[in-house]
């Protein structure tokens, strides 16, 4: 095992990361525009640029060079699952309705393909060193995240966009790398797999 408390000791590059499925252009307009009308309707939210959006599956956090592969070996894993079918509309928030810190539009599987896709990442973030969440697991888009104070959202708002939805195909599994700066979060695309890349 390396230390590197030691002195003259060169960690390896670091970078944070996370999977996701990406959007299909469709879908994100049709986010967007939820977006759009959600600004209206809500206050001191700070929100999502257009190409930010995608559907979070695991955030891993920093990781090294090394154990890219073995994300990457997890990806492929999961990659037996797809294609899905996802039901992209309706808004929530975490941890609460009532006390909002992240706004999200719901991705909806009607299988439990998604989940499986999930279960697979966290089990293998897990053997990598990162830990297993330890949460239930609720596809969805961050569209937003409260500002100072976290964000009543009504249930009458809840109810307006319960319908509005459109499908997406979900057909690959990106790593991604997120570099936060003074102007928000960056995300850099690291490796994509779908299915016919597990076969």
């Amino acid at each position: 095992m390396v230390d590197y408390h030691k002195k003259n000791v060169r960690r390896e590059p670091s970078y944070r990361l996370f999977t996701a499925f990406p959007l299909s252009t469709p879908i994100r307009l049709h986010v967007v525009s939820i977006i759009r009308e959600l600004d209206t309707l809500l206050e001191g939210v700070r929100w999502v640029p257009p190409e930010n959006l995608h559907v979070t599956l695991r955030f891993i956090g920093d990781c090294e060079d090394a154990m890219i592969p073995d994300l990457v070996g997890a990806m492929q894993k999961a990659g037996k699952y797809l294609p899905l079918q996802l039901a992209v509309g309706g808004i929530g928030g975490f941890p609460s309705l009532g006390s909002a810190r992240v706004i999200w539009v719901g991705a909806q599987d009607r299988t439990d393909g998604v989940e499986k896709v999930y279960n697979v990442l966290d089990e293998e973030a897990d053997k990598c060193g990162f830990g297993r969440e330890g949460r239930q697991f609720t596809p969805h888009i961050t569209v937003g995240r409260a500002r100072k104070r976290p964000v009543e959202i009504p249930q009458e708002i809840v109810e307006r966009f319960r319908e509005i939805k459109m499908a997406l195909a979900a057909d690959e599994i990106v790593l991604f790398e997120s570099t936060l700066t003074s102007a928000g979060a960056e995300y850099k695309r690291i490796k994509g797999i779908g299915r016919e890349t597990t076969e």
